[in-house]
């Protein structure tokens, strides 16, 4: 049954996540579209980087990667009945810890560079 397993979001948890996705995507566009895409690893004191050319498409590539495994994840499934948390995360998390591992890297490079 839907809802039953504490590991099943609820619906609107994975509405919001589905909008926080598309919003990445949004947000790495207009980045990569004016070449100045402005991300941070922290929440709070580090101001960012400012990425420029080959990083910030990389970035973007990780951004993008994430927003389709988180979507993949939490959007349903056409003739599904129940949500299958561990099955999910096998088969998208890859995607979404691959396209991480670009974001960090991208600002790394960046850091490491400067």
């Amino acid at each position: 049954m839907i809802g039953a397993d504490d590991n099943v979001p609820s619906a609107w948890m994975r509405v919001l996540g589905i909008i926080g996705a598309v919003f990445i995507v949004g947000y790495g566009t207009f980045g990569v579209w004016h070449n100045d895409l402005h991300v941070s690893l922290s929440k709070s004191g580090y101001s960012g980087v400012h990425l420029h050319g080959f990083l910030a498409w990389l970035c973007f590539a990780g951004m993008l990667m994430m927003s389709i495994g988180l979507t993949r994840f939490l959007a349903p499934e056409s003739g599904a009945v129940e949500f299958d948390f561990e099955a999910r995360r096998r088969r998208h998390g890859p995607l979404f810890f691959v396209g991480l591992a670009l974001f960090v890297a991208a600002q790394a490079i960046a850091d490491w560079r400067s």
